[in-house]
């Protein structure tokens, strides 16, 4: 059990694997991926910078290897990607340039949207300049990595290519990339040595343009004849470069239709940001003036819509610490104060759902 272990968590790592993004069906990405021997290759051909682009990929050997892919956000020289499989979510930024494709940040768990493109917790090379047989380096857990081949004929389920192979050589596992020019990761395979040396894969089976991210948010309201909150669950469409605040705001803004409930938002306030310290575990939110100067509310009502925006905000991030600002600076107006560093704590599980029952 003990060599079986970090095995397993060599996998679960490489579910934040690349996934570079170009959309197209099969004759033009597999027309895309031949280049001229005489070419000189970078390593940005292997790791297109493409906004909502989806892709999803076929696994076999393992409940945890087929997975899909969306575009958080992109820039000049850096993408993030968000991959789902059927156990968990992890988001992972890449930076291209300087003659490689390097990860710098790698988060689990992460069913939220946050733009963590500024960060830089990792040094990973998954790409490096020169694009030929032999070129190799040694990762920080000393596995070495390598191009092992740079025309390889690789059949997946979305077409042929001739693909970029990366190798590396582990403690416990060898594991391959093939990355196709114009496309991205096409498959990846991994062979542990231990147990019977069967291979895990992945491999491309789809690619779609166009596709928002979906995801379903738990928006409470208040309900304040009756001195409670109530809730609703909402679809929202996310595309590339999208800011989760102004989803927020659209939906926070409007009270469900016919319901008698209270809109948190007044029409005139603006939500400034949202975010979360993985490190504190306290999500914030921040508003314009016009959150608190035009509520027109009295102490109940206006704790209630407080409470109501917390518990919105901390449901989405999975949390039971919420932050309400203004402008940037603690909450106060003539009923309620809220002091710099402090939080609303959370507390959804014995609110109602909307029309439950009805």
């Amino acid at each position: 059990m003990k060599k079986l272990i970090p095995v397993i968590l060599v996998f679960v790592l490489l579910l934040a694997s690349c996934n570079g993004k170009t959309p197209g069906d099969n004759t033009e990405t597999t027309g895309s991926s031949t280049q001229s021997a005489d070419e000189i290759r970078k390593a940005s051909d292997y790791f297109p910078l493409t906004k909502n682009v989806y892709m999803k990929y076929r696994g076999e050997g393992n409940e945890y290897a087929g997975f899909e892919t969306f575009v958080d956000y992109v820039g000049d020289d850096y993408i993030q990607i968000r991959t789902q499989n059927p156990g968990t979510t992890t988001v992972s930024v890449y930076v291209v340039g300087d003659g490689a494709v390097k990860r710098v940040y790698t988060g689990g768990e992460e069913y939220f949207r946050l733009d963590r493109t500024a960060t830089r917790e990792e040094d990973e090379i998954l790409i490096k300049e020169p694009i030929k047989k032999g070129t190799s380096w040694t990762m920080k857990d000393g596995s070495e990595r390598s191009i092992t081949a740079v025309d390889a004929d690789v059949r997946v389920p979305y077409g042929d290519y001739k693909a970029l192979e990366i190798t590396t050589q582990g403690e416990y596992s060898t594991v391959k990339y093939y990355y196709a020019p114009g496309v991205g990761l096409i498959k990846r395979e991994f062979v542990s040595r231990e147990g019977d040396g069967s291979p895990i894969t992945s491999e491309l089976e789809k690619i779609s343009e166009g596709v928002p991210l979906v995801q379903t948010v738990r928006f409470f309201y208040p309900d304040f004849s009756n001195d409670r909150l109530l809730y609703t669950d909402e679809e929202i469409e996310l595309y590339t470069n999208d800011d989760i605040k102004d989803a927020f705001e659209s939906k926070m803004k409007k009270a469900p239709e016919n319901s008698g409930l209270q809109a948190p938002v007044p029409q005139n306030a603006a939500i400034s940001g949202v975010g979360y310290n993985s490190d504190t575990g306290v999500a914030v939110i921040d508003f314009s003036s016009e959150f608190i100067t035009e509520m027109n509310a009295g102490a109940s009502l206006e704790q209630l819509i407080l409470t109501s925006v917390a518990d919105t905000l901390g449901h989405y991030f999975g949390t039971g610490k919420a932050a309400v600002t203004i402008e940037g600076k603690a909450y106060e107006s003539g009923h309620i104060k809220i002091e710099k560093g402090d939080y609303l704590t959370v507390d959804w599980e014995d609110v109602q759902r909307l029309n439950a029952g009805a």
